[in-house]
């Protein structure tokens, strides 16, 4: 029976040579793989920057959202006040009414979660640059 060697692995790149300098050697492979590394580090920071934006998007527009949900709150009172009994009215005030309130609500559960969402990464953050410092 015949033993087979085993394959040998191929060499990938450069190899280091006993007439090559060694910082030669090292210069070449830290030019190689420097933009691989800054690939692995930078895509963090940007999704950082992706998810603070988004954050603080939503802060923004639920801010714009909750006036226009006042606002349907104070017309559905004045439809309510002014409808005289008509059927057609009180079921449009106070459809008006409480749907306002929901938006109102959705309005300010969203800008507490991203307010607290925002305050825990500031949070989180801070204590990491402390912790190098």
């Amino acid at each position: 029976m015949r033993m087979q060697e085993p394959e040998q692995s191929k060499p990938s790149g450069q190899e280091w040579q006993s007439d090559q300098e060694y910082g030669e050697y090292r210069g070449e492979y830290t030019e190689r793989y420097e933009g691989e590394q800054q690939q692995k580090i930078y895509p963090q920071e940007e999704r950082r920057l992706e998810s603070r934006a988004f954050w603080i998007i939503a802060i923004i527009l639920s801010s714009i959202g909750f006036f226009p949900a006042v606002v349907g709150i104070v017309g559905s009172a004045i439809v309510l006040k002014y409808a005289n009994g008509q059927q057609a009215l009180l079921a449009g005030g106070v459809m008006g009414l409480v749907s306002s309130i929901i938006v109102m609500l959705v309005c300010v559960a969203i800008f507490v979660i991203a307010v607290v969402a925002l305050a825990i990464r500031t949070g989180r953050v801070r204590r990491r640059m402390g912790a190098r410092v």
